[in-house]
């Protein structure tokens, strides 16, 4: 059932596949387990292919899946609810992301949580794809290839990494459009609080281009990014939105590099029969942030 609403839901059968922690043609196979239990198809032909469009009698199966897993999700409350006292419920958002974050959402997300205990607060990486892994009652908004275990992941998009140089650095150049990996400075800043994968491409483009193994100063902290920035003038390569997390008190640019571009995915994660997935399955999740800085 649950990879049934994934494919449904992602509006494609990769996508749901990846969005369940299954490969695509284990996906596939199930969705036709189905279809054969069922007696009819559930999804559009295109010849001998399926498309991610449901017939009537898919909208009607799609409908019973997700009103069973609600009552599936209700009664393990009930069952632990009588074994032990209800886990406070957290949103947690990965640390680059924390100034981009739109409050209006985070509104909605927290509306009618009066009967559980709810937290939102930022994490790092590594922080947060052990929490969803072990489980925890959270929602978590985290970046990369990685798909953490036992988890729904709710893709948004793309967000590129950049050069961002702030106005009081010497390397600042108002006519300045596209950053050449080897003109990259050898005191640049690197914001690590990212997916490990993402990180290493980066590092791998800047020895390519260099043809050496800078020393780099990496920094995992965004507070800690701005105020070396603020002070000393240096620039940095980070996400795009890390200017939303500067403000108004460092006037900074950010500047897409020449080529190599790296782009790192964003989206939501939520354990499985987590309460907050039916809060974001099937919704609009554009509103998540402030800014569209994404692709």
């Amino acid at each position: 059932m649950w990879v049934f609403i994934c494919a449904v839901e992602a509006g494609n059968f990769t996508e749901g596949a990846r969005r369940a922690n299954i490969s695509q043609p284990a996906a596939v196979s199930i969705i036709g387990e189905i279809e054969d239990t069922v007696g009819e198809p559930l999804f559009e032909r295109s010849g001998k292919t399926r498309r991610a469009r449901l017939t009537p009698r898919g909208d009607e199966v799609y409908e019973t899946f997700v009103r069973t897993l609600a009552v599936y999700e209700r009664a393990l409350d009930t069952i632990c609810a009588g074994k032990q006292k209800r886990r406070a419920q957290k949103i947690l958002i990965q640390s680059p992301y924390v100034a981009s974050v739109s409050a209006l959402w985070l509104r909605k997300m927290t509306d009618r949580q009066a009967d559980t205990p709810l937290s939102i607060r930022s994490a790092g990486w590594r922080e947060i794809v052990s929490a969803i892994e072990s489980r925890d009652e959270c929602m978590a908004l985290i970046d990369g290839d990685v798909r953490p275990k036992n988890s729904e992941y709710i893709a948004i998009g793309n967000v590129e990494t950049v050069f961002v140089i702030p106005e009081t650095s010497s390397y600042f150049n108002a006519d300045l459009d596209e950053m050449p990996w080897e003109d990259v400075p050898a005191d640049t800043l690197v914001y690590s609080d990212i997916c490990p994968s993402a990180l290493e491409r980066t590092y791998r483009t800047l020895r390519r281009a260099q043809n050496c193994s800078n020393a780099f100063i990496e920094v995992n902290c965004a507070s800690i990014l701005k105020n070396f920035c603020q002070k000393t003038g240096l620039p940095a390569i980070g996400p795009r939105n890390l200017v939303d997390f500067f403000g108004d008190g460092l006037r900074v640019r950010s500047v897409p590099f020449a080529y190599s571009k790296p782009f790192v995915p964003v989206g939501l994660s939520v354990p499985h029969g987590n309460q907050m997935r039916t809060k974001v399955a099937g919704r609009n999740i554009e509103n998540v942030f402030e800014n569209h800085f994404y692709v």
